[in-house]
């Protein structure tokens, strides 16, 4: 029984550890912040970079430098207002030319260094699901919730004496 509960405690640490540091990361991700140690997360929303990124995935990027970006880098940058995830098909004098995967044509303009954001380091597949739903009131509650029961759970059962010297 004991080892059961250490290892159900090891797995619910890394999970809390694993959220925070996401969590972290999609806190510090608007396109004017620094990011969190260098890195900003963002949850995927379009199928533009099909089959590689998909719709769902949760992406982190690396807030490098726009001289480092090579042609095939994935790049995410603002483009009206929106943040974008391409891949980079050429550098030419007015910026980066990219375009997703799964379209036909190339972006129209160019990413300039002002609008690039960094590029992709991480895929987590479908983890941006959890993002987005975990950003729900109802969610946020549900998770807090879960946190009580079993903090209560673990005042009224304590670990025995007898247990710990096993």
């Amino acid at each position: 029984m004991k080892i059961v509960k250490y290892i159900g405690n090891t797995i619910v640490l890394i999970a809390v550890l694993i959220f925070v540091v996401i969590a972290g990361i999609s806190f510090f991700s608007a396109p004017d912040s620094s990011g969190l140690f260098g890195y900003k997360g963002y949850t995927v929303v379009s199928g533009s970079m099909e089959p590689k990124i998909s719709v769902g995935d949760f992406i982190i990027v690396e807030i490098e430098p726009y001289d480092a970006i090579e042609t095939g880098d994935v790049v995410t940058f603002e483009y009206d207002t929106e943040i974008v995830t391409h891949r980079v098909i050429d550098k030419a004098e007015e910026g980066l030319v990219t375009k997703g995967d799964a379209n036909n044509i190339q972006d129209q303009g160019f990413v300039a260094e002002e609008s690039y954001i960094g590029i992709q380091k991480l895929l987590i597949p479908y983890f941006g699901y959890v993002i987005t739903f975990l950003q729900k009131p109802i969610a946020f509650a549900l998770v807090v919730a879960l946190m009580g029961v079993y903090l209560i759970y673990l005042y009224l059962h304590p670990t025995k004496e007898e247990e710990t010297k096993e």
